[in-house]
Parts: C-alpha cells; sequence; structure tokens
C-alpha cells in the first residue's frame, strides 16, 4: 500500500499548537494509473518499446553519461526491406502484426543487455548499445539481420532488414546521429 498523509496543526489564539489532526490516504491504485500513463506516454502502441520522443530523451541522456564515462556508445538503425509492399497487399492491420512480431525477433533476442531500443519511423526501429563499440555492434547487426532472415512471419512468410551502424565518438555531439532522434 502507497500512502498519503496530511497533517493538519489546530492552533489555539496564542499562536501555539494544542492538537495535529492526521489524515492517511491509500493512494495505491491512482500511483498505479500514474505509472501506467507514464509507461503509455513513452512506449509504441504496436510494438511496445519506447516510442520515438521517450527514445529522443534516452538517446540524449546516454550519449552525454556516456561522454562523461568516456564509454563507447553505437547504434543500430533497422529498416525493414520492402514494408510498403506488406501494408498495400496484406493491409496495415498485418503490417502492424509484422511490426509486433519482428520487434522481439530484431530487438530482444540478439540485443540483451543493451538498454534502448524503439521506433523511428513506420518501419525503422533503432538500436542503442551502450558499453558497445562498432566492431561489436555491427557483429549484434549482422546476428539481427540473420535472425530476421531465419524467421517465417504469419502471413507474408520472410522478411528482411537492412541495418546501418554507427559509434557516437567522445569529440561529438548528437548532430550526426539526427536522424535517430
Amino acid at each position: 500500500m502507497e500512502g498519503e498523509l496530511q497533517v493538519i496543526p489546530h492552533v489555539d489564539t496564542d499562536g501555539s499548537v494544542v492538537e495535529i489532526l492526521g489524515v492517511t490516504r491509500d493512494i495505491s491504485e491512482r500511483k498505479a494509473f500514474e505509472a501506467e500513463l507514464t509507461r503509455l506516454a513513452g512506449t509504441d502502441a504496436v510494438t511496445g518499446v519506447w516510442n520515438r520522443r521517450h527514445g529522443g530523451t534516452l538517446l540524449a541522456a546516454e550519449s552525454e553519461q556516456a561522454r562523461i564515462d568516456g564509454r563507447p556508445l553505437s547504434a543500430l538503425m533497422v529498416d525493414i526491406d520492402h514494408f510498403k509492399p506488406v501494408n498495400d497487399i496484406h493491409g496495415h492491420q498485418t503490417g502492424d502484426r509484422v511490426l509486433a512480431e519482428i520487434t522481439p525477433v530484431a530487438c530482444w533476442k540478439p540485443v540483451r543487455g543493451h538498454r534502448h531500443r524503439g521506433p523511428v519511423g513506420g518501419e525503422e526501429f533503432v538500436i542503442m548499445l551502450g558499453d558497445c563499440g562498432l566492431g561489436e555492434a555491427m557483429a549484434i547487426a549482422e546476428k539481427i539481420r540473420t535472425q530476421v532472415a531465419n524467421t517465417p512471419f504469419r502471413h507474408v512468410g520472410t522478411v528482411t532488414v537492412s541495418i546501418g551502424a554507427a559509434e557516437l565518438r567522445a569529440d561529438e555531439g548528437l548532430e550526426p546521429w539526427a536522424c535517430a532522434r
């Protein structure tokens, strides 16, 4: 239970406290509702990963911390190849299902332990890889590419992705990564 306490002092005519009244209230339900609103505000409805706005905030914070700590930070830009025909031929509901199904394959399984993933555009995702240099990022990109290509997706069959990799250097800001924000 989470509680909220309100304390009300009662004073006499001299201003001395004669008694204190306290009121407690269970705010567990309100806190759960607020947490759900916060989650929804930062989450993409289709894929369940953070949305573009929240991703930009995380990217800025992560890049600043990496710069301060002198740690490498890399990003992968994952683009689903030929996705427009999926929507045009099979419909947007099927396209959304493919996005929902591809997210765990492309964004979760191959990159365990790395922190932030999310959509940039309709069929584009960015994956931030903290404590990860460009070589390791490229190896993870290849793992993702292979895993997606080897996973059949209901209603559409095989899907492929193209992936770009970049490492943020200590002497640069986020401007080179502007498309990822």
